[in-house]
């Protein structure tokens, strides 16, 4: 019985890794139409993810941004935290860095929002 119980659990891990992919496949495809407004960067930043268990990784590898901004449509307030449909990670520091370049905090920028779901938005479309 117990190993039917972890079938569950690694399928419904799998669907919903699909559904994610899925999704960010979806936005990629369609953000290069979407209209856009300016935007505030409220916050960027480099850092490094801690491992399993908060077991630090080897120092130099692996970093990754983080990245938040506002945005208004119709009237509304949105916060997004997407630079692309898929989010990438880095080996370097300075490849990460080079990212969020065109990102300061305070900066206007442009955000390219979905129509049908403006909390759904991105920066760099495609």
């Amino acid at each position: 019985m117990s190993d039917d119980i972890g079938r569950y659990i690694a399928g419904g891990l799998l669907l919903l890794f699909a559904i994610l992919i899925w999704r960010a496949w979806e936005i990629r495809q369609a953000s290069p139409q979407w209209p856009h407004v300016d935007g505030i960067i409220m916050k960027a930043r480099v850092f490094q993810p801690h491992g399993v268990g908060g077991h630090e990784q080897v120092p130099g590898h692996d970093w990754m941004t983080e990245i938040q901004y506002q945005y208004q449509v119709n009237g509304a307030t949105y916060t997004g935290n997407r630079i692309r449909a898929f989010g990438a990670r880095h080996f370097t520091e300075e490849s990460a860095q080079t990212e969020l370049k065109s990102f300061p905090v305070g900066a206007t920028v442009p955000v390219y929002y979905d129509p049908a779901n403006p909390k759904s938005s991105v920066l760099i479309p495609g």
